[in-house]
């Protein structure tokens, strides 16, 4: 396990990749922890009080640079706040530790898979439109919403992909998943700290490395307005999402 330092850091720097790639904190997060001896019960609320205070903090200063759709973020809640709940409920009072293990290693896998497929699309995800329907905002919203109350990670790269399809510009995405998650995020951590408690130790350095990095980040996507991902950032971070996904799954079947 780690000391107070190594987590900051460590969040510092999957918060910097997250704000640049759309996502990825929760999805390397959640599994690395496990590895590293943490239990699911103490990753999953931690990661997701971090986020929010990471997202609240980091929605604001995208509000500051005009990086977010607030139409966008309204309706994607209406999904995210449900389908939250629900996986809080199912995952903190329902599944046994074990099996959100399983669920957190596939997912890192399934996630990272998604992260190396979309660096090959970069160009064709910003040009598609679809009809930007308020139902097809809640329908993501409950996508990404039951993803992150399950394993803590899941909601950037479904979110800023949805977006941009959805007609977002890159930028914008980016800012009005940081602001989304950080709400939705709040309901999580509330229903976290009835059912299974958080852990501060692990909750705030998290929280502090996300907040540290946030300003930064957000200045980046700005001032450089990134695309979704450049190609050899987005393979590697995805290679390394199912990398650590695998070993995690591999570990909880007791095959390594």
């Amino acid at each position: 396990m780690l000391d107070f330092a190594p987590l900051v850091a460590l969040a510092f720097f999957l918060e910097m990749v997250d704000n640049g790639l759309g996502g990825g904190f929760g999805t390397i997060l959640s599994p690395l922890l496990i590895l590293l001896g943490y239990s699911p019960e103490v990753v999953v609320p931690s990661i997701l009080f971090s986020e929010m205070v990471s997202g609240l903090w980091g929605g604001a200063w995208h509000v500051k640079f005009g990086n977010v759709n607030f139409r966008a973020v309204g309706l994607t809640l209406a999904g995210s706040l449900a389908a939250m709940g629900l996986a809080t409920y199912v995952t903190g009072a329902i599944l046994p530790p074990p099996v959100v293990k399983l669920v957190i290693g596939v997912m890192a896998v399934v996630m990272g898979v998604f992260v190396v497929i979309r660096s090959y699309m970069t160009e064709r995800f910003a040009r598609v439109r679809v009809s930007n329907r308020p139902s097809y905002f809640a329908l993501l919203g409950a996508l990404i919403g039951y993803n992150k109350g399950t394993s803590g990670g899941n909601y950037g790269p479904f979110s800023v992909s949805g977006y941009m399809v959805l007609g977002l510009p890159a930028a914008v995405a980016v800012g009005t998943t940081t602001i989304a998650e950080g709400i939705a995020c709040a309901l999580g951590v509330a229903m976290y700290s009835k059912i299974t408690g958080i852990v501060l130790g692990v909750a705030l350095p998290l929280a502090l490395g996300s907040f540290m990095a946030d300003p930064v980040s957000a200045w980046a996507n700005n001032c450089l307005k990134l695309r979704l991902t450049q190609p050899f950032h987005g393979r590697l971070i995805g290679a390394a999402m199912v990398s650590i996904g695998a070993v995690a799954l591999l570990r909880t079947l007791g095959l390594v």
